[in-house]
């Protein structure tokens, strides 16, 4: 099925990431890290971000995420929370930790309040449930602003209906 999707929708050629250059400022504007285990998934967003031009590296795994963002800065991190090594949320936590700079967008199947709860207590900043339309998140992506986003008291949850919602940062946070 994957390789009747890319000879259907064709695949661009993928602008290449460049790692930043000594002496030359650092552009952050549209550089994604792609986490997802499912190769099927991940190869719908890749395909996605290069037809909407989004410079993008992926990962399969948390690991190979982290060190990913250890070599490279990004604009945003679009992270699945169920992952076979460590939990997407870990993964957020430790690149929250790196760069308070960097957008975290979590991607679940669940929005029950648990999970939104721990997407929330890890500092993410937009929480995108499955399924959802690839439209809506480019479109947002495209939109992204950063400084915007950590002002906000409210976290913005686009729920598979494609309504979004909003829910405060500290009351969804779980209680100690």
């Amino acid at each position: 099925m994957n390789d009747l999707i890319v000879k259907h929708l064709g695949r661009p050629q993928r602008a290449p990431i460049m790692t930043d250059q000594p002496g030359e400022p650092r552009t952050y504007e549209h550089r994604a890290l792609l986490l997802d285990d499912d190769d099927a998934n991940r190869m719908l967003l890749s395909i996605a971000f290069d037809m909407a031009q989004l410079p993008f590296c992926e990962a399969h795994n948390g690991e190979q995420a982290l060190r990913l963002c250890a070599a490279n800065r990004f604009a945003f991190a679009f992270l699945d929370i169920d992952l076979p090594d460590i939990s997407g949320l870990e993964v957020a936590q430790r690149i929250r930790a790196q760069d308070q700079g960097i957008a975290l967008i979590m991607c679940s199947a669940n929005d029950d309040p648990l999970t939104v709860a721990q997407a929330v207590a890890v500092d993410c900043d937009l929480f995108f449930v499955k399924p959802f339309q690839l439209d809506v998140l480019l479109n947002t992506i495209k939109r992204l602003d950063r400084a915007a986003l950590r002002a906000n008291p409210r976290i913005l949850i686009v729920d598979n209906t494609q309504r979004p919602r909003w829910e405060d940062r500290l009351s969804s946070a779980p209680s100690a």
